[in-house]
């Protein structure tokens, strides 16, 4: 609550109680007052726009310069003065086509700092402390949501905005810049595509030539054409690829002391197959069927 001190009369008045002090102790003087905590003066009707003032600790705060004085963090301090900022709004308004009576109602909310937010009790504040009639009470609330809400929407429509830039803003970063991950793949693919035959096929013999690898670390070969050769003899009209394979994987899969091969084993074991096949000159491959070359 703001108060003020009468340069009159000297007298210490609430802000809601200094129009009443005017028609009664100070009757015929212009209105001159002054706050009792930042010393300002105010003339005519200028106080009523003084809806909060500075803190003790922030008004001695110049006397000290070691002192900083923090600013208190009250929630419903600014609520209410989003709540004054809309009485304010309204009387500034030409929408409402205020009646007089009406007007005047919204005036004298105005000099006041602890205006309820709740239909019930604000109609029940201004007819008991104000002197409002409750008609016009209703009249002055229903105006007050009026504006509320249109605040509100306007309010939500201005974050809708805001959020609707930022991703717009965030795309367009987007189509600028690709993305890293992208963008390293595209540079290793055409490293692949420039690099040169010769350099290529070296590689791919030196991972054919490399030993196996058992499930104990101890590097072993494997008998790739010697397996092979073997197996398809057994058959004497021939053996399904599908059949041969499995059986290979099965002695590989021994070979390496293990039950199941990796991911990455079982990608190197059908490499290995595909290109022993191909290689093999006592194996020839007819169709889905490979037998022993004659």
């Amino acid at each position: 609550m703001v108060f003020f001190t009468c340069n009159i009369c000297g007298e210490s008045v609430k802000k809601p109680a200094v129009e009443k002090h005017y028609q009664m102790r100070c009757r015929g003087n212009e209105k001159n007052v002054s706050c009792m905590d930042c010393l300002k003066d105010f003339y005519g009707d200028e106080y009523v726009a003084h809806t909060k003032c500075i803190s003790e600790a922030q008004k001695y705060a110049s006397q000290n310069g070691s002192f900083s004085a923090k600013e208190p963090r009250n929630k419903n301090a600014q609520k209410q003065e989003s709540w004054m900022d809309i009485i304010r709004a309204i009387l500034d308004s030409s929408e409402y086509n205020l009646s007089g009576p009406v007007r005047s109602a919204f005036q004298k909310l105005q000099s006041v700092d602890n205006v309820p937010r709740k239909r019930a009790k604000f109609e029940n504040f201004v007819a008991n402390c104000i002197k409002i009639p409750r008609q016009q009470a209703t009249q002055v609330w229903d105006i007050l949501e009026k504006e509320m809400n249109k605040m509100k929407e306007a309010k939500q429509a201005e974050l809708a905005r805001e959020k609707a830039e930022k991703e717009q803003q965030k795309k367009d970063a987007e189509a600028e810049a690709p993305p890293k991950k992208a963008e390293k793949k595209q540079k290793l693919k055409d490293a692949e595509e420039e690099a040169p035959p010769k350099k290529k096929a070296k590689l791919e013999a030196t991972e054919d030539a490399a030993p196996e690898e058992s499930s104990n670390g101890i590097s072993t070969d494997f008998d790739w054409p010697g397996q092979l050769t073997k197996l398809v003899a057994k058959e004497t009209d021939g053996i399904f690829l599908e059949k041969l394979r499995k059986k290979l994987l099965k002695k590989y899969t021994k070979h390496l002391s293990v039950e199941d091969l990796t991911e990455k084993q079982a990608k190197k074991f059908q490499k290995r197959f595909d290109k022993q096949l191909k290689i093999a000159d006592s194996l020839q491959v007819d169709g889905d069927t490979v037998k022993i070359a004659s």
